[in-house]
């Protein structure tokens, strides 16, 4: 029997692929109607912000915000999306270079662009990490998403100038691809100025992965390293 989780999972992705074929002017619209969703979420918190409240505020009507997003958990699907998408994108742009240099980068790129919509991911905290709150990001309907974003690391991995031999190749990308969950979660708590904090958080995690690369030809560190991955996929994986 197909569970309710796996319905609503292929619900979403179809509501995604028909938006993806959208016509210039309603991209536009969907992403306004996104915007405000987050802008809202931002300034009332999401669980007091209505469908109907993001409509008026977004200046469409309701039917027609539906029309884009089914819920609010499809506004916070769309945004799980985006990130991934960029992230991939972003990862297929960079240039040749280690391991570490290409994390830092691609952590800071996602930073900056995540920066105007940091209080609103702050509104969000509860939601996505709270089991069947219908937006959470570690749920079966978000698990499309989460394999893009992880298979985007593991392709910064495997195209790095010091990428480890091809064993470790793909736990490497998916402990880079849990360390960026990590990284987003303190920035969003980080209050110092200019997320300082965060800053050095991401160099001491560039200065740690040559350690762990290096590491790798110990076949110890190699299997502790896949005991690991395989612990944390019972909350992460897809």
């Amino acid at each position: 029997m197909t569970s309710d989780a796996t319905i609503n999972e292929h619900v979403h992705l179809l509501v995604y692929a028909l938006m993806t074929d959208l016509t210039p002017k309603a991209e536009r619209t969907r992403q306004a109607i996104l915007t405000t969703a987050l802008s809202l979420f931002a300034t009332k918190g999401y669980e007091a912000t209505t469908m109907r409240d993001i409509a008026a505020e977004a200046a469409v009507s309701l039917g027609l915000a539906y029309r884009y997003f089914d819920s609010k958990e499809a506004l916070i699907l769309a945004l799980y999306q985006q990130m991934a998408e960029d992230t991939d994108e972003a990862v297929q742009r960079q240039d040749a270079g280690t391991v570490a240099d290409r994390f830092s980068a691609i952590m800071t790129e996602r930073l900056q662009q995540a920066a105007p919509y940091r209080d609103a991911f702050a509104a969000l905290f509860g939601a996505i990490l709270t089991p069947r709150s219908g937006a959470e990001l570690f749920g079966s309907g978000a698990n499309a998403v989460r394999e893009r974003a992880e298979n985007a690391f593991i392709a910064l991995v495997r195209s790095a100038s010091d990428a480890p031999a091809a064993p470790h190749v793909e736990n490497v990308g998916r402990l880079l691809y849990s360390a960026h969950f990590a990284v987003i979660l303190f920035w969003i708590r980080d209050s110092s100025g200019g997320q300082r904090s965060t800053q050095a958080l991401l160099g001491f995690i560039h200065d740690m992965i040559p350690w762990l690369l290096r590491g790798l030809i110990l076949p110890p560190i190699g299997r502790e390293l896949a005991r690991f991955i395989r612990i944390i996929d019972g909350v992460l994986g897809v």
